[in-house]
């Protein structure tokens, strides 16, 4: 498990092993954290029969099941194909959850993505979470911004996960890329907003070099108004282009900075000179305009799904152009 993630994990199994455990966990996270793996280590010690500390004994048969990720006891409820969670696979949960542990302990349900319970699937669960069986116990997943049904949360424990303090990830990330040099490793941390997981896959994939070549497309694009120029030049998956439109937003917040004479906090002063320029030949509110059009557009990719991710990217780009004007 990870450093970052480690004094969460002993706050949990301790508040069980002094009789406050909750049946329902609710775990609110930033991105890039592996909270999947702190959720899968609860879930891993609460199906543990022999519990000797606060970590899982790893030679009971429970815990063994567990980590061939064969246990009868453990069932994970999660979108699929990108669908939201559907109240047919929340009525054949609580089917399965009516017969008794067959390891004769507890039952655990990992609920990835509670924010993608329709309305239906929400009404489904809530009586099972309102009068849960003994011995069953619910962890329960969601973005750090997203929207929990006020009734789903008020039947839970509410743990947030923030990012880790910079200077942690820093010392993650040297043990990581023991040969990288001190200052691509604080480049790439301020880029991904100090977010370790997010990090460590931007370094493997050398995006360090992909942002420069991406980001000088973007001047390019600035200076003719060609929309298809930087429109090409998006990577094809979500993911990627949701980190893509951050470096672009982040361009625009550290140009916000130079128009104001703030010398401090940039995300990307390895760009200054690509940035100077372009904040001084737009105004103040064209700049906060720009942001606040790719802001809307990260947040529109993340929350609907029904639109085409590439309608979306044309009209974001068209919109700025209409900034530059």
């Amino acid at each position: 498990m990870y450093p970052w993630l480690q004094n969460t994990y002993q706050q949990v199994t301790n508040s069980f092993l002094q009789g406050h455990g909750h049946h329902a966990l609710l775990f609110k996270t930033d991105v890039g954290l592996g909270t999947d793996t702190l959720i899968e280590k609860v879930a891993e010690w609460l199906l543990c029969t022999e519990k000797p500390s606060n970590d899982p004994c790893s030679q009971c048969k429970s815990c063994q099941l567990t980590q061939s990720k064969n246990h009868p006891d453990f069932h994970i409820l999660e979108p699929i194909e990108g669908k939201d969670i559907g109240v047919d696979q929340v009525r054949e949960l609580i089917v399965s959850l009516q017969n008794f542990a067959q390891q004769g302990g507890n039952t655990v349900v990992y609920i990835r993505g509670v924010d993608r319970l329709t309305e239906a699937s929400s009404n489904a669960l809530l009586k099972t979470l309102e009068e849960p069986r003994e011995n069953v116990y619910f962890l329960l997943e969601a973005p750090l911004q997203s929207s929990v049904l006020a009734t789903i949360q008020s039947r839970s424990q509410t743990w947030v996960l923030y990012v880790p303090q910079a200077a942690e990830v820093m010392q993650w990330l040297q043990t990581e890329f023991p040969t990288t040099s001190t200052s691509e490793l604080e480049t790439a941390l301020r880029i991904c907003r100090s977010r370790p997981l997010i990090c460590k896959t931007f370094l493997e994939n050398d995006r360090l070099q992909q942002r420069k070549t991406f980001l000088q497309t973007f001047w390019r694009f600035y200076k003719s108004r060609d929309v298809v120029l930087l429109f090409q030049a998006f990577d094809k998956e979500k993911e990627d282009i949701l980190q893509q439109l951050e470096w672009l937003e982040s361009f625009f917040n550290d140009a916000l900075k130079a128009k104001m004479n703030i010398t401090q906090g940039w995300i990307n002063p390895d760009l200054q000179n690509g940035i100077i320029p372009f904040s001084q030949q737009l105004t103040a509110h064209g700049l906060l305009q720009g942001q606040q059009i790719l802001h809307q557009t990260q947040r529109d990719l993340t929350e609907i799904n029904a639109v085409n991710p590439e309608l979306m990217l044309l009209d974001c780009l068209t919109k700025l152009v209409l900034v530059f004007e």
